[in-house]
């Protein structure tokens, strides 16, 4: 009888353990390799986040960024100012010389006033009622008065009254076509008695 053909030799068992320990090697290195490759990548996608968000280049909303104020929220001129809640400001509309307490030449518009005081940083409210026989203006009915130390200012936010050392501080406006303002409260500029001089032109 023939004899059967011996089957194929297996690899002896110390060469199969050492192929086995390289393949596990080769699997680890490839994880980590893939693990830090990883980590830089949300390494630098937070570095890019936060270099975006410190240099205001993603055009934030709300206070520090533009508000937009529809049209339908603009005050007529002379009526009370409007008090923008998210943007931290009154929008007022000045009807001619309104506010220029100090004759400075102002001919009306729209002035956004941050409505922090330059005292101490306190919220500044419109008093609709407060008359300015109180603070040496007769005749004068509606200010902003800060209800912490008095500090009075009028509708174009020039202080009369009280310890802050200057008028309310005022924000870029820009009028935009379809009646609606965009005020930037990232851009604040100190107030000054020139105040009503920085109104913005507006038909509505």
């Amino acid at each position: 009888m023939a004899a059967e053909p011996s089957a194929a030799p297996r690899a002896s068992g110390p060469i199969e353990r050492a192929r086995q320990s390289e393949a596990r090697k080769l699997a680890r290195r490839s994880f980590l390799r893939v693990s830090v490759f990883a980590g830089l990548a949300l390494s630098f996608g937070a570095m890019t986040a936060g270099f975006l968000g410190f240099f205001n280049l993603r055009k934030p909303s709300g206070f520090g960024g533009v508000v937009n104020v529809a049209a339908n929220r603009i005050p007529l001129p002379g009526a009370e100012p409007t008090r923008i809640s998210e943007g931290k400001f009154w929008l007022v509309n000045l009807s001619g010389s309104e506010g220029d307490v100090l004759g400075v030449g102002g001919t009306g518009g729209l002035l956004a006033l941050y409505w922090k005081c330059p005292h101490l940083g306190c919220a500044v409210p419109w008093l609709g009622g407060f008359n300015g026989a109180e603070v040496n203006f007769p005749g004068i009915v509606g200010w902003f008065r800060c209800p912490c130390h008095g500090s009075t200012y009028s509708r174009a936010g020039i202080r009369v009254f009280g310890p802050a050392p200057r008028p309310m501080d005022t924000m870029a406006l820009t009028v935009n076509s379809n009646g609606s303002v965009d005020v930037n409260t990232g851009a604040v500029t100190s107030g000054n008695n020139n105040n009503p001089l920085r109104a913005v032109a507006y038909n509505g």
